[in-house]
């Protein structure tokens, strides 16, 4: 990429928080009920807008800058639920009994926000239905019906999400 594109990117952006950062934040707040936690997702959110390819073509950006905080919101309350699960799943067991150490449910959590961060690199779409389908336990057909796609398109996603993971843990 050369300097001037460097330049027209950095300007977007810019112009992009200007125009746009107040009022995420505030629907942030709302929806989150937490004004730290809405600092987070919008930093999060335009962190993810600069790492995009198609931040100078943006036709729409108050949907986009909406989509991609929702999805950011969503994203984090699995990674929560995973975390709970995994913390509940431990508590179940007799103190006295040394199943899991709290080392090693400090690598467990480090490990599964190691799979959050590899799949935050996954494409929204195939992500979120990969998330519905394993961590939900919703099944592919009502998928499908909630995001009104064809149940091939599911399956499609669902198994470009399972590749990439499969690539993951090869890497």
């Amino acid at each position: 990429m050369n300097s001037v594109s460097k330049t027209d990117l950095s300007l977007a952006l810019a112009n992009l928080y200007q125009e746009h950062h107040h009022w995420l934040y505030q629907w942030l707040r709302r929806k989150l009920g937490s004004s730290d936690r809405a600092e987070d997702i919008l930093h999060d959110t335009f962190i993810k807008i600069m790492k995009s390819k198609d931040i100078l073509n943006l036709k729409e950006p108050k949907a986009f800058l909406h989509t991609t905080a929702k999805h950011l919101i969503i994203d984090q309350a699995r990674r929560q639920k995973i975390e709970q699960s995994y913390l509940h799943y431990i508590s179940q067991f007799d103190h006295d009994q040394a199943y899991a150490s709290p080392e090693e449910a400090i690598i467990a959590i480090e490990t599964l926000d190691q799979i959050a961060q590899a799949l935050s690199h996954l494409e929204d779409r195939p992500r979120q239905i990969l998330l519905m389908h394993y961590l939900d336990g919703i099944s592919q057909v009502d998928i499908a019906t909630q995001m009104q796609l064809s149940i091939k398109t599911i399956q499609r996603d669902l198994m470009k999400a399972l590749i990439y993971c499969h690539h993951i843990g090869q890497a």
